[in-house]
């Protein structure tokens, strides 16, 4: 073939890439690099379209012989987004490295490099990554959307809150962004603040479900409001299932403070029976897994472990059911010098997944385990003496974390068993692993559940916990915190008078509780909707729940 016969078949194979006959660009690509086995342009548009035609290991290997002729800071790029795609992320980090050897202000490889180094577990490298992109290119706005996130994961959200304000200063009608802008002021307490956010996401987005039904929650609602107006007549059957249980959530709410109780429980059963719809809740795998936590724990007996390496820094746990006040006493301690709230951790359930529930052939290695693992993830978050675990649910985990961490504190909270399981009931979760609050028996089963095996921790255990009463310590906190104290060897500081004034990000549904003063009757409440929670009071009846 001359060089006059190259340039037409070379030209009609980049029209037939522009057209998208990918299968032509590779029969006559091929066939040109039979003759021409090292010419890049041809090269390049096969590996092209390998991508575009989801063949990436052949589109890797294109690259890679690209790169052989022409080392520049594109193709190495390119090369990393094939690899990063077919999880190759050791690879993907040297090629984008490469990239940036030749060209150091390539704000794209610093991002894409970012993104891998995230999915390494890399955390702090991801986030130099995305700065650092930033910084070479201030209109990158996947970077900083890559930077929101990983921020937002790590509960960074004083810096989150910049972020998004410079996403926002891109494009300022960018609705998702307005919407994250009003969730994360509505996690630091800033409730006016979020209200305006969400108020503006409305007015961009005239049903935007999820704006309405947080914009519900910063303010009491009454007929007059023109955004409940808007939302109240919207026929549910038009809707996403997402955004049918969003929308019945949010007008229970409405109803509610309206005292519409009949609508606002026709509302909250209705969005309970949607979630419950797509559910994978189960309840017999619930009770599977606490009588196997109670098997697990006959089986090994006691161990009194001893382990050579000292901490520097404490974990406590306070467990209890969901909606029992746990976040209110987090922040109370959170307040404290000594001590950093960390929110509902996860570490603990990953750990134990990992490792299973058979009994272990050497316990001291399998506690070893949990507490190397939990350990080296915690000391990431703070160098505070104290680091609070609030995730309720690690109640099911007591005998683990006793054995794993003889030097941690445990605060266990109880609450009158109505109380809970009424606010659960009423109350929303994101995580679907509480969804036995879909149902008012399942509800009073799980806390029944939750009840049984405290009483087995407490006969094993009772001397490593502190136990309290949320009735109780209500009546009091100054004093009762002060015997929380005790229990942790720390001192009382005055600023603990004034917790709701801590300035900490709050995710749970007591976001907006924590930051006000205790209430000290609120577990008499669920009285005033006792009739419409008939089913609930006699299945706690009926399992011996006195309430």
């Amino acid at each position: 073939m001359n060089s006059n016969n190259f340039e037409k078949e070379k030209k009609k194979i980049i029209s037939f890439f522009k057209e998208k006959k990918f299968l032509e660009v590779i029969k006559q690509g091929n066939e040109i690099l039979n003759q021409f086995p090292d010419n890049k342009e041809i090269i390049r548009i096969l590996g092209l379209t390998f991508i575009h035609t989801k063949r990436f290991i052949e589109a890797e290997n294109h690259f890679k012989k690209l790169l052989l002729i022409d080392k520049n800071a594109e193709n190495y790029y390119t090369l990393g987004n094939i690899q990063k795609k077919i999880n190759k992320f050791q690879d993907a980090v040297v090629s984008f490295e490469n990239s940036l050897k030749i060209n150091p202000n390539f704000s794209e490889a610093h991002n894409n490099l970012g993104n891998t180094k995230k999915s390494l577990g890399k955390k702090n490298e991801a986030i130099y990554h995305y700065k650092k992109a930033i910084s070479l290119k201030k209109n990158n706005i996947a970077a900083l959307i890559n930077l929101s996130i990983i921020l937002k994961e790590n509960n960074n959200y004083h810096e989150l809150l910049k972020t998004y304000e410079k996403i926002l200063d891109l494009d300022s009608k960018n609705i998702k962004t307005l919407y994250n802008l009003g969730t994360a002021h509505l996690f630091l307490g800033n409730t006016l603040k979020a209200r305006e956010f969400f108020e503006s996401t409305i007015k961009l987005d005239k049903y935007n479900i999820p704006s309405f039904r947080n914009y519900v929650s910063t303010i009491k609602i009454d007929e007059k409001n023109d955004i409940f107006k808007i939302f109240k007549n919207i026929n549910l059957s038009t809707l996403t299932h997402e955004n049918k249980v969003f929308l019945s959530d949010a007008l229970s709410k409405c109803y509610f403070d309206q005292n519409k109780i009949k609508l606002a429980f026709n509302y909250l059963d209705k969005t309970n029976q949607l979630k419950k719809e797509k559910s994978k809740f189960s309840m017999k795998q619930q009770e599977n897994l606490f009588n196997r936590i109670k098997s697990f724990f006959k089986d090994i007996g006691n161990n009194d472990i001893e382990f050579k390496d000292k901490i520097k820094i404490k974990p406590i746990f306070i467990i209890g059911m969901p909606r029992s006040g746990t976040s209110l006493i987090e922040q109370i301690l959170s307040t404290h010098s000594k001590i950093y709230g960390a929110g509902e951790l996860n570490y603990l359930q990953k750990i134990i997944d990992k490792l299973g529930l058979e009994k272990p052939n050497d316990p001291q290695n399998y506690f070893t385990q949990i507490r190397k693992y939990y350990y080296e993830e915690i000391v990431k978050i703070s160098k505070k003496n104290f680091i609070i675990d609030k995730l309720p649910s690690n109640f099911r985990w007591v005998g683990f974390i006793v054995n794993s961490f003889p030097e941690a504190k445990i605060i266990h909270i109880q609450r009158n068993p109505m109380a809970v399981c009424w606010s659960n009931y009423k109350n929303f979760f994101v995580d679907s692993g509480l969804d036995f609050n879909l149902n008012q028996i399942d509800v009073a089963k799980y806390y029944s559940m939750y009840s049984e095996l405290m009483e087995f921790w407490n006969s094993n255990y009772r001397d490593k916990m502190f136990n309290l009463n949320y009735e109780t310590f209500v009546q009091n906190f100054e004093k009762n915190t002060k015997e929380i104290l005790n229990y942790l060897d720390l001192d009382w500081e005055n600023q603990l008078l004034e917790y709701q004034k801590t300035n900490r990000p709050v995710t749970t549904a007591s976001h907006q509780q924590v930051r006000e003063k205790i209430k000290k009757n609120t577990s008499e409440k669920w009285k005033d909707y006792k009739n419409y929670l008939s089913s609930m009071q006699e299945a706690l009846t009926r399992m011996n729940i006195k309430y």
